[in-house]
């Protein structure tokens, strides 16, 4: 009982000089105690029997003196460790004292017929327990550069003769190697016994753990694949954990998001704890599996894992958010829904202020002219000008206005249409008649191209006209001196389509979606080169949706622009009333 009470002793104060950098590492910890308690064993245990060979009067030569002497050196390896916590340098130290002390013996005893030199071979047993290559090669360098020593000595006849050490010594030395060669074998088997247990329990743990909670857990090799995936993955992807094996979750993972997830993985491995988003397939059963596979936002956070789970160095777990950026997109497209109410808002009253102000003035201006007394005795024909000015202004605000009207009626669902069977072609000359004039003053010809036996088009003959004259307008408007527009109307299957070509200025790609906007125009400085409120095409947008359509805009810069109404030739022919989505409305709201 003494004995083995003394034992444990010695171990605890063994264990207590091990280096504090790897007190937290289980079997980092385990190998120092191993290597310091051997060593200090090692370094005392010939001391014992220093004093029967002081008894037996054997009178020690120096070199035997220092070979003694050298016995102490795995005690300061020992102590180095403890000093230092570098155990791939002991070991390597270790090493080269086995190599001294078997050529300061080899060299007492016969050379290369010492029975010593087979000690020789622990010098890379030793240092291969230290796991470092780099050791390894230098014991077997060190080993080599001894023999190669010897070899020179004997040739040069410098080593001492020695009677031959006969079969039963040779015979013992090759033993005491082999013998020493096991324990160091045997220690090897305990490190890698202890390593296996550590990582064993080191994954029951995390067994443990990721199936205790909601989260996907996932162990990552060096090389990123998984190892092990806890159950939640059934729950989170709809898929089995061994399916999340090898590269199945890389593979579940959307393209884009992969390179950023692989990112995660390296930096967790350096020790940097990381968090990111990314999205990943979800299995779907039942009649849905033909669809595809949906795709779930995941929050992913990584991090180094616990020094015992070597096989896996990386930890990450995986937490469905997809409500979280569902509830994001709709607070941001709330946020940009505010923005443009505010914007459509300022752009109405810029352009309000602007093109009522204007003819305002010319109204204002004029009529004084006209009541001043002192300027009446103006000509006839000026005052017949000044006259016609002010009417023009005067139509320029009744438009304007009634634009407006008609975009909010449209917008209220107080704009009602009353579809009825109509033909297009009196429509359409109808709409050429009234804007000759504007296009005869502009410099613009016109011109129809409607498709022989047209069938009659269920419409609001009003709202058809409306459109018309619209797109009519917007074209001369934009059209430069010498260029054409041209009315087409045509019907393909079951589908109705007006439109307008025209060969002017045409619209930059960047607009071509925001036109229909109230108010917008693509050119919206107050200096603009044309004239308009912005709110012909919107009142375009809003009739054709109120009648089931749609409207399609193509356009070239520098070469022109079309713009098609397509109605549904089959449309209802009961009077409807509806609204339609444009920043007016929302400016509006946020008044």
């Amino acid at each position: 009982m003494r004995q083995i009470g003394a034992m444990k002793a010695v171990l605890e104060h063994v264990a207590g000089w091990v280096h504090p950098s790897v007190a937290d590492d289980a079997l980092a910890s385990a190998r120092h105690r191993a290597f310091l308690l051997s060593h200090i064993l090692g370094g005392v245990a010939p001391f014992a029997a220093l004093p029967g060979l002081l008894a037996s009067g054997h009178a020690a030569s120096p070199l035997e003196l220092a070979a003694f002497c050298w016995l102490l050196a795995p005690i300061l390896i020992a102590l180095n460790l403890s000093r230092t916590g570098d155990l791939v340098r002991a070991h390597t130290l270790s090493a080269l004292s086995i190599v001294i002390l078997v050529v300061a013996v080899s060299l007492s005893t016969g050379g290369l017929a010492s029975i010593a030199l087979p000690w020789l071979v622990l010098a890379p047993l030793e240092a291969g327990l230290s796991g470092s290559r780099r050791a390894v090669g230098i014991a077997i360098a060190a080993a080599g550069g001894a023999v190669a020593l010897l070899l020179g000595l004997d040739a040069a006849a410098l080593t001492p003769t020695a009677a031959p050490a006969g079969p039963v010594l040779t015979a013992l030395g090759v033993f005491g190697a082999s013998v020493c060669a096991l324990a160091l074998a045997l220690r090897a088997a305990e490190t890698v016994g202890e390593g296996d247990a550590l990582s064993r329990a080191g994954r029951a743990r995390f067994d443990l753990f990721a199936g205790a909670v909601s989260d996907l857990v996932t162990r990552h090799a060096p090389d990123g694949t998984v190892t092990s995936a806890s159950p939640a993955a059934v729950g989170l992807l709809g898929v089995a954990p061994r399916d999340l094996v090898g590269r199945g979750l890389f593979d579940r993972i959307h393209i884009a998001d992969r390179p950023a997830f692989l990112h995660a993985l390296a930096a967790a491995a350096r020790g940097v704890e990381t968090t990111l988003e990314i999205r990943a397939r979800r299995a779907v059963s039942g009649q849905a599996a033909q669809a595809p596979e949906p795709f779930v936002w995941l929050e992913m956070r990584a991090r180094l894992a616990p020094a015992d789970l070597v096989d896996a160095p990386v930890l990450a777990a995986f937490r469905d958010v997809s409500d979280r950026k569902a509830h994001e997109e709709a607070l941001l497209a709330a946020r940009q829904d505010a923005d443009r109410a505010s914007l459509a808002k300022t752009r109405f009253l810029a352009t309000m202020s602007h093109e009522l102000r204007t003819p305002l003035n010319a109204i204002i201006g004029f009529s004084e002219i006209l009541t001043d007394e002192r300027l009446c005795r103006l000509e006839p024909a000026r005052r017949s000008d000044y006259a016609a000015l002010i009417h023009q202004s005067g139509l320029h605000l009744l438009d304007v206005v009634n634009g407006i009207l008609d975009m909010s009626k449209i917008e209220t669902g107080c704009f009602a249409v009353y579809p009825e069977p109509c033909e297009v072609g009196p429509i359409v000359e109808h709409c050429l008649g009234m804007v000759a004039l504007k296009a005869e003053a502009a410099g613009v010809r016109l011109a129809a191209e409607i498709a022989p036996g047209l069938p009659k088009v269920v419409a609001d003959p009003r709202a058809l006209t409306q459109m018309a004259l619209n797109l009519l307008s917007n074209a001369i408007k934009f059209t430069p001196r010498g260029g054409a527009v041209t009315l087409e109307a045509q019907a393909a299957g079951r589908v109705f389509t007006l439109a307008v070509r025209d060969t002017g200025c045409g619209i930059a790609p960047e607009h071509i979606d925001r036109l229909g906007e109230a108010f917008f125009q693509a050119s919206g400085a107050l200096d603009r080169p044309h004239e308009g409120s912005g709110l012909g095409l919107s009142v375009v947008r809003g009739l054709v949706e109120l009648h089931g359509g749609r409207l399609a805009i193509e356009s070239v810069v520098d070469r022109g622009t079309r713009v098609s109404v397509h109605l549904p030739l089959g449309a209802a022919s009961t009077p409807r009333a509806g609204r339609a989505t444009s920043d007016a409305q929302e400016m509006r709201q946020s008044a």
